[in-house]
């Protein structure tokens, strides 16, 4: 009997610690093998370039500790493997308060669906101020560097902006053609639908509109779309969520369906994507508007989040839109601190702890 309990004891202990090894987080050890090796970074470059899964422990994927997981750390697995870089590093991060984005972008009458290019040179958002054509319309502001500011928005005129409501723009990242959504406009297929505008650079305005079609419209209304930051993907809402098209060189392929994990409520919309299409945040119903990231695991979106109280405060949040490199959130919300009933926030990643390293990496 004695040594039948020692045998058993025995076996749970080699369990117990075969499972904390399988289970420790070692940083720089993307594919969790417990050791930092040119399998770690194959495993990088396949996950952000060849749609491979994501880092099982997504920290660990983060060696340079700058709250992102990109090129950068291929990089420093590179120098810490072979030139005797720093070592890997192991961060936990959030999000900062937000900030208002002030004027010219924000005003009295209040604003929605702020969309950037790639580049962040050029932005798009909705607003009702003096100027408009009707409801809500669709302005176009440009960065100025050298001043670090906004210029004065420019209404973006009479062949996009309508007397009803124009909104949920978005821009191509080369930013020459300008997607967004009207209300039973004349030549579309019902309910809302999703319209494109070309940039007219001989008469320096937005040209006539186009209809995206019966691939990607339908009856049941089309909205909130967005492209991803390398032009292959559209992601947008119907009543049934989120769904993303490809682009095929000459047209928008057959619309996806992000299946349930990420429509659990099909009141999903607003979708924003990094670069790689590796992380989606998008705008959630559920009591109260709430923003909600998920990350691709290599072959479906992961359960989401609901992003912390910093960003989903009670006055409610939505229509994110992430920067290409993840390090900012920008959004709408009509909390205390606004210029009017909806303002432009933005709040950036940060390091807010570190993780004591676990294991040898070398």
């Amino acid at each position: 009997m004695g040594r039948t309990c020692s045998v058993f004891a025995l076996l749970c202990a080699i369990l117990y610690f075969a499972s904390e090894q399988a289970t420790a987080q070692i940083p720089g050890d993307a594919n969790a093998d417990s050791v930092v090796d040119v399998g770690d970074v194959v495993y990088q470059i396949n996950y952000l370039y060849r749609s491979g899964p994501e880092p099982v422990f997504y920290e660990c994927g983060d060696p340079n500790a700058d709250c992102v997981v990109d090129v950068g750390d291929i990089v420093y697995l590179v120098n810490y493997l072979f030139r005797e870089g720093s070592d890997p590093e192991i961060v936990y991060c959030d999000w900062t308060e937000p900030v208002n984005v002030g004027l010219p972008i924000n005003s009295p009458e209040g604003e929605g669906w702020f969309r950037m290019t790639p580049d962040g040179r050029m932005a798009v958002f909705v607003s009702n101020r003096e100027g408009t054509y009707g409801n809500g319309d669709i302005w176009h502001s440009f960065w100025d560097s050298v001043s670090g500011t906004w210029s004065e928005p420019q209404n973006c005129g009479p062949n996009v902006n309508t007397m009803i409501e124009d909104l949920g723009p978005c821009l191509s990242p080369d930013g020459k053609k300008l997607y967004y959504v009207q209300f039973e406009r004349l030549g579309g297929y019902g309910g809302w639908d999703i319209w494109v505008s070309s940039w007219d650079s001989l008469n320096s305005e937005w040209g006539e509109l186009e209809n995206l079609g019966p691939t990607i419209n339908s009856f049941d209304g089309e909205r909130s779309p967005f492209v991803s930051p390398d032009g292959s993907d559209l992601y947008f809402r119907n009543s049934w969520g989120i769904w993303v098209s490809e682009w095929n060189g000459s047209a928008w392929e057959t619309p996806i369906w992000l299946d349930t994990t990420v429509n659990v409520w099909l009141t999903e919309m607003d979708p924003s994507v990094t670069a790689h299409n590796k992380t989606l945040y998008f705008t959630r119903y559920y009591y109260d508007w709430q923003i909600c990231v998920s990350r691709w695991t290599g072959t479906a979106w992961g359960s989401p989040q609901v992003l912390g109280p910093q960003i989903n405060d009670p006055s409610g949040a939505l229509q994110p839109y992430i920067s290409p490199d993840g390090t900012r959130l920008y959004f709408i919300s009509p909390r205390p601190g606004g210029l009017g009933s909806t303002d432009v926030w933005v709040s950036e990643r940060i390091v807010t702890k570190k993780k004591e390293q676990l294991g040898e990496a070398k």
